[in-house]
């Protein structure tokens, strides 16, 4: 089985591999909205929350994309390259489920995510 270590870059292909879950920013929970706004010092609007994401995934194995295809939402996960070596695809899904979920506060539905962009 071959699997992709992180991002892949070159002068036209961006990918995005990890097991986690599409987020729209509409659905972000009235706690978590707090959450931002307190670290913004100010009140945030939907389109610039993903600006807030790095700080609340601080300490967590979590990643995200974002970009103009997805406007409004965000992809969000753990990179397969981070799971231990006894580690299960379950128990990598269980621990992406609860990092969301602790950090977003939202039970979200984990699975598999491949996406890439081509520039050109």
């Amino acid at each position: 089985m071959r699997v992709k270590t992180d991002f892949v870059t070159n002068s036209s292909t961006t990918s995005f591999v990890v097991m986690g879950t599409n987020i729209e920013m509409s659905n972000i929970p009235e706690e978590t909205l707090k959450k931002i706004n307190e670290i913004a010092n100010c009140e945030v609007d939907s389109e610039n929350i993903p600006e807030y994401i790095d700080e609340l995934i601080k300490g967590t194995d979590l990643d995200y994309s974002y970009g103009y295809e997805y406007y409004g939402s965000i992809m969000l996960g753990i990179h397969y390259t981070s799971m231990k070596d006894d580690e299960t695809l379950g128990e990598l899904k269980e621990k992406a489920k609860k990092q969301i979920k602790d950090s977003l506060g939202i039970d979200a539905d984990v699975g598999h995510i491949e996406e890439a962009w081509h520039d050109g």
